[in-house]
């Protein structure tokens, strides 16, 4: 049994930037909506909240077929707020750490699954990437590349901020600002990689359905 019981994914933004009109989560890559690789991935949670916005109704119903007993959390204010808003709500009513996950965030299993192993040893951790992507937040890493000590938009450094974290809800704060800023505060923090990259725009979806059809085998697309 995972010792994180609760995971929260992020699904209320319009993913604008995409251009497809439609929630970045219901967009399938290799046949598979995102929210699909989502659920599937997330089985193991005793409590799973799914925060809703933009299109509400189709996530809610597409995410209802797949696992009937997520709590739904409606952000009506998703036009004009972010991520960290959207977490908020849930974090509100949480004690003890949880996983966050974006909506939007392509993940290869098996370096997920060593990320949730490593929560046994870490209280909290912040994932991070090699995969990069054209408007992706970088991290910053101690000397062992070990720890997370600061965030950048710097292309140049070689971790990407994944948009995936295990964290006490009292890092989550009810600000108009980024997570990644909510977190810099906490610095450093224990960093753990993985296979995984956002999808901002439609260079990162072309980038998805190469990645998963190769099963993660091209180093060409590493920074």
């Amino acid at each position: 049994m995972s010792p994180i019981k609760h995971a929260v994914i992020c699904a209320a933004g319009i993913g604008s930037r995409l251009g497809l009109n439609k929630p970045k989560c219901l967009v399938e890559v290799n046949g598979r909506t995102l929210l699909d690789y989502h659920l599937e991935r997330l089985a193991w949670a005793q409590t799973l909240w799914l925060v809703v916005g933009f299109e509400e109704e189709d996530v809610i119903a597409h995410a209802m077929s797949l696992r009937n007993d997520i709590i739904v959390v409606r952000n009506p204010d998703y036009a004009r707020t972010n991520t960290l808003q959207s977490l908020y709500l849930v974090s509100r009513h949480l004690d003890e750490r949880f996983l966050m996950i974006d909506a939007d965030t392509v993940v290869e299993t098996e370096s997920f699954n060593d990320f949730m192993a490593a929560s046994n040893e870490h209280r909290q951790l912040i994932g991070v990437s090699r995969y990069t992507t054209s408007d992706g937040v970088r991290v910053l890493l101690d000397a062992n590349a070990e720890s997370v000590v600061g965030f950048t938009r710097e292309p140049h450094h070689s971790r990407e901020w994944t948009g995936i974290a295990i964290i006490e809800p009292a890092l989550v704060v009810d600000k108009p600002i980024y997570v990644y800023q909510a977190l810099e505060p906490f610095l450093p923090m224990r960093a753990a990689e993985l296979k995984a990259f956002d999808i901002d725009t439609t260079a990162d979806l072309d980038m998805a359905g190469r990645v998963l059809a190769s099963g993660w085998n091209l180093e060409a697309e590493h920074a």
